[in-house]
């Protein structure tokens, strides 16, 4: 795939308890195989009190592979998650700007426990 404008990057998942504190360093990740949503951040912060399932099914959905992570992208700011992880941080965020391609790697971890 041959773009200019975009982000490329791997993206790990990985689960477990997260109480009491688990030292970070000890997780273990996976490359992840899965869907992942890519979020205007503009739009998901003016959400609000309105239904996060629409502003998803409305954002970029792309199905990854083994992590590989490679998408061609207006320039913006946006929120990268999996499926079943809504919830986004300075890690999740990254800017595309005009005929740049951006290269990030990702790591989502869901708790199991609180």
């Amino acid at each position: 795939m041959s773009f200019e404008t975009g982000i490329t990057g791997n993206v790990e998942y990985g689960e477990g308890d997260c109480f009491p504190p688990v030292d970070e360093s000890k997780r273990e990740y996976k490359k992840f195989s899965g869907d992942i949503y890519i979020i205007v951040k503009s739009e998901l912060d003016s959400l609000g009190d309105g239904d996060f399932n629409q502003l998803k099914e409305k954002s970029i959905k792309k199905k990854l592979k083994k992590g590989k992570l490679c998408v061609d992208l207006a320039p913006n700011t946006y929120i990268v998650m999996p499926e079943d992880l809504y919830r986004y941080s300075e890690e999740n965020t990254i800017t595309v700007t005009e005929g740049e391609l951006t290269n990030k790697n990702f790591q989502f971890w869901k708790c199991t426990s609180h």
